[in-house]
C-alpha cells in the first residue's frame, strides 16, 4: 500500500544556476525530493529515470530548445501527464504556455506563494 503523503518529486533545469534560491524556498513550501540538472540535453533522460511529479524548466532565453524539451516530455507515453512549468526572466511575444506546450509559464520575479500554489494544483489535477 502506498503512503498517502509521500514526498513529491521535482525535477529542475537550472540553466546558469539562476533558480537555486527558488529551489531553496520550495523546500520551505512543501515536502519535495528535488533533482537538479544544469544540462538542457539531460532533462528528458533524467525525467525518464527519475519519474518526477513536476518539472520546472528555468530558461534565461525562451528558445526552441525549451519547446523541444516540453514536446519530448509530452510525447512520451510515461511522462505525458507530468506537469511542466517554464520560468523565464524575459517578456516576449513567445512567452506563452501554449507555445511551449507547458502547463504554466512564470516570468521572474516569482511570487513564491503563487508558484507553490500552482505547483500543488498541477500535481493534484
Amino acid at each position: 500500500m502506498e503512503v498517502l503523503n509521500k514526498q513529491k518529486r521535482l525535477l529542475v533545469l537550472d540553466k546558469n544556476n539562476r533558480i537555486q534560491s527558488v529551489v531553496d524556498e520550495m523546500m520551505y513550501y512543501g515536502d519535495w525530493d528535488v533533482s537538479i540538472t544544469y544540462d538542457p540535453y539531460a532533462v528528458y533522460d533524467m525525467a525518464q529515470s527519475y519519474k518526477p511529479d513536476l518539472i520546472i524548466l528555468d530558461y534565461l532565453l525562451l528558445d526552441n530548445d525549451c519547446a523541444l524539451i516540453c514536446q519530448d516530455i509530452k510525447d512520451d507515453a510515461t511522462l505525458h501527464h507530468t506537469p511542466i512549468i517554464v520560468v523565464t526572466a524575459y517578456k516576449t511575444r513567445k512567452a506563452r504556455a501554449d507555445y511551449y506546450k507547458c502547463d504554466a509559464l512564470f516570468i521572474k520575479p516569482l511570487d513564491m506563494e503563487v508558484l507553490a500554489s500552482r505547483m500543488d494544483y498541477l500535481i493534484a489535477s
